[in-house]
């Protein structure tokens, strides 16, 4: 039974029945998000096979090109009406032309033309916080968890976008400028991507259960606490990504018993290897987090390398084949 059928805890999907908006449609289905994806793949495979793009980068520009379309795709198969339909489906009307620029930023010196390039995904991504935030107030409550996973999701999102303008224009704050480029990475990633699958897995699951939904409650605050931490404490990062860490671990091992079996072969095997990526990814950040809290360094590689591995595991083997598996359960049941 989906969480739309029956609700977590002792909330609806989103409170009483209404009639989605029309905009929204946009998003849901076989839609402008998913045509916007397979555009995107082309480019980001042009841009890889053009080289001039570190890995790190090309984890990024992985993100509006495929990971978000895809993303929001999932996100509208809740219910998103009034305000919170008509934002969500404008976000996607500009979305490739956004996705695209962004990419582009990645190709061109960092500087004000990068910046520029990069600006109208601030715009993208402010349109899907602000859907997730109008959906949030309208509901009143967080409840159900997997819902508000969505709308938390959505309301990452363009913290991500802003903190990749500043990269460009060599905006650093206190920080080392990589910091500022890896805080894009990380908040389309475990900022967007991971709140919106774990919502889209509890709608799925009909909702979190029991210590499940410590687990969610932590995936849902987790992002903006390890940004915390490394903005302003090496211990409250180690602590942060620590309970981060078992938090997707336990997301990981929910999935794979509870989820995984109920799928068709090709989207379980995706989302599988999507489960078995995460907490991987997050024990190399856990390891970085260590590593810069007290000099030493647990797992013998160099922070660079857990960087790199860390960035790799969350695009590729979590984020992407996450949004693919679910997406393709998602159309099935729009056939």
């Amino acid at each position: 039974m989906s969480g739309a059928e029956s609700g977590e805890e002792d909330g609806t999907e989103d409170g009483p029945a209404t009639e989605a908006d029309p905009f929204a449609r946009l998003a849901a289905g076989v839609s402008l998000a998913d045509l916007s994806a397979v555009f995107g793949a082309g480019l980001w495979v042009v841009l890889a096979a053009a080289g001039g793009l570190s890995g790190v980068e090309r984890a990024l520009a992985l993100a509006p090109l495929v990971v978000v379309p895809l993303g929001v795709g999932l996100a509208a198969g809740g219910e998103f009406a009034g305000l919170s339909g008509r934002l969500l489906g404008a976000a996607v009307a500009f979305l490739p032309v956004g996705a695209a620029l962004m990419a582009l930023s990645l190709v061109v010196d960092a500087g004000p033309v990068a910046a520029g390039l990069a600006a109208p995904w601030v715009f993208v991504t402010s349109l899907l916080a602000l859907a997730g935030v109008s959906r949030a107030v309208d509901r009143g409550t967080i409840r159900p968890l997997h819902v508000a996973l969505v709308d938390a999701g959505l309301a990452y999102a363009p913290v991500a976008a802003v903190a990749l303008v500043l990269s460009h224009l060599g905006i650093t704050f206190w920080f080392d400028p990589t910091i500022v480029l890896l805080t894009a990475v990380h908040f389309h990633f475990a900022g967007f991507a991971l709140p919106v699958l774990a919502g889209v897995t509890g709608r799925h699951l009909g909702g979190f259960e029991g210590a499940a939904r410590i687990v969610a409650g932590v995936i849902l605050v987790g992002p903006a606490i390890i940004a915390v931490g490394i903005s302003f404490s090496p211990l409250v990062e180690v602590v942060a990504v620590g309970a981060f860490t078992l938090a997707v671990a336990a997301f990981g091992l929910l999935t794979l018993v509870r989820a995984v079996p109920s799928l068709d072969a090709a989207p379980a095997m995706l989302v599988g290897v999507s489960a078995l990526a995460l907490p991987a990814s997050m024990v190399l950040a856990l390891g970085y987090g260590v590593a810069a809290f007290s000099g030493t360094n647990p797992l013998g590689l160099s922070i660079g390398r857990m960087v790199t591995l860390h960035g790799s595991l969350n695009a590729y083997g979590f984020a992407l084949c996450g949004v693919l598996g679910w997406r393709f359960v998602d159309g099935r049941a729009h056939e």
